[in-house]
């Protein structure tokens, strides 16, 4: 209840400074633009999409991962057994949105060490065709691409966290 509370305050605190105009750094993190993510991607690193889940659905970088900022995002923060130096791109839709910023700060905040701040976001690499996945998209139309290495990763300490967080103190599970 604390992490969210200081969560709320943080956005509270920070989301006038970073909607009234666009934010270009982020003390801690790596400044990247379109073609710099796109040597992340190829490299293997893990994208972190924080807009709602309505715009996730409707499309999304291909193999990020979902931590809407005002819900799931705290879990990057409350997951102690993921190496804080995994390479994280944080987005959002544009330079104008402030969620990636924000999102940002807190990782490096929370002593992720090797954080891009993907200020351009989604629209400028859907505009330049990166791939993508779009809420019409055919799966199997798709070429298979395996996740990566830091994305397998990342989900399973998310299912963990979860499975934790829904098991009461005391109880064995295997009894039921």
């Amino acid at each position: 209840m604390i992490r969210i509370l200081c969560l709320i305050v943080c956005l509270g605190m920070y989301a006038p400074a970073f909607s009234a105009s666009e934010v270009e750094s982020i003390k801690g993190a790596t400044t990247v633009n379109a073609l710099e993510a796109m040597d992340l991607y190829q490299q293997g690193a893990l994208f972190v999409d924080v807009r709602d889940n309505f715009e996730y659905q409707l499309g999304h970088i291909r193999s990020a991962v979902h931590l809407d900022l005002k819900r799931e995002f705290n879990d990057l923060y409350l997951i102690e057994t993921l190496d804080r130096n995994i390479p994280i791109v944080i987005y959002c839709n544009s330079s104008h949105c402030y969620r990636s910023a924000v999102a940002t700060f807190l990782a490096v905040g929370w002593g992720y060490e090797n954080v891009y701040y993907f200020k351009d976001g989604y629209f400028t690499w859907l505009a330049l065709d990166f791939p993508a996945t779009l809420s019409g998209d055919n799966p199997e139309a798709q070429p298979a691409q395996p996740d990566t290495y830091w994305r397998d990763v990342m989900q399973t300490a998310l299912n963990d966290l979860k499975v934790s967080q829904l098991s009461v103190p005391g109880e064995n599970p295997e009894k039921n």
